[in-house]
Parts: C-alpha cells; sequence; structure tokens
C-alpha cells in the first residue's frame, strides 16, 4: 500500500523530487498514528483497529493490521527519528493538517483506555514537533 511506503517522506531526506504537501500530510498521518500503537512497547489490538478505522474516515483509505504494525515499526525511523521526519514537514503541514494528526493520535491513545507514561510523552513530543499549542492539542479552535 502506498501509505506505508513513506517514499515521500524519505524525500525530505534524500531524492529531491517534487512531493505535494498532501501526499505529505498522508504519510505522516500513517506514521504518527501507527507508531502511536508500539509508544508503549506493546501493540494493543484495539489501538491498531482504531488506527485502522481513524485512517479510514480521514484519509478514505483502507489499511491492513498487518501494514499498521509494519509501520509502527518502519525502517523510515532508523534512517530519521520520528521527531525528526515531523520538525523538517511540519512547515509545509496546514494547521489543520496538523492538528488533525494530534486529533487521530488522540482517538489512538484512548483505544485502549489507559494512556502510558511514555504514552503521553510520545504525545506530548508530536504537539511540540509540530509547533502547535496547548489549547491546540486539546481541540480547541481559536479564532
Amino acid at each position: 500500500m502506498a501509505l506505508v511506503d513513506f517514499s515521500k517522506v524519505r524525500q525530505l531526506f534524500g531524492e529531491r523530487e517534487e512531493t505535494s504537501d498532501e501526499a505529505i500530510f498522508r504519510e505522516l498521518f500513517v506514521l504518527v498514528l501507527a507508531r502511536a500503537t508500539d509508544a508503549d512497547a506493546y501493540s494493543h489490538p484495539a489501538e491498531v483497529s482504531t488506527v485502522q478505522r481513524v485512517i479510514k474516515e480521514r484519509l478514505g483509505e483502507e489499511i491492513s493490521s498487518a501494514d499498521v504494525r509494519t509501520a509502527a515499526l518502519s525502517k523510515v525511523y532508523e534512517m530519521v527519528p520520528l521527531h525528526k521526519c515531523l520538525a523538517e514537514a511540519s512547515p509545509r503541514l496546514s494547521k489543520e493538517q496538523r492538528r488533525a494528526i494530534v486529533s487521530g493520535l488522540v482517538e489512538v491513545m484512548h483505544a485502549d483506555e489507559r494512556v502510558s507514561a511514555s504514552e503521553a510523552e510520545f504525545f506530548n513530543m508530536v504537539v511540540q514537533t509540530l509547533g502547535l499549542t496547548a489549547a491546540d492539542a486539546a481541540g480547541l479552535i481559536v479564532d
């Protein structure tokens, strides 16, 4: 599936092919949500199924549980840590896209009805690296 090859994210750190901001958003959305399933070193089945549902609802694409698990442990992280991917891509994303990533992340983190300290740390890193405020993270839309 195109969403889990992360070619657009890799291009941020290598090849310079023209990449649309929407394509980068879609790949980062999948990367962040999938990685969240492994943030506490245990991929709870409810988190994986929530990632599948959220991706279907927000991106209109099906993703298998195997692809979610593959994305969570993607070789992209060996090349560049997620926070560096987010920092590099964040200026190309609209505030709405960055909020959408965080909103989806919140859904995934609540899927197993508990949030561990490592998951909270992961969440804080994503919010900070995307350049969002606490209000943004809370879903408050300030005019």
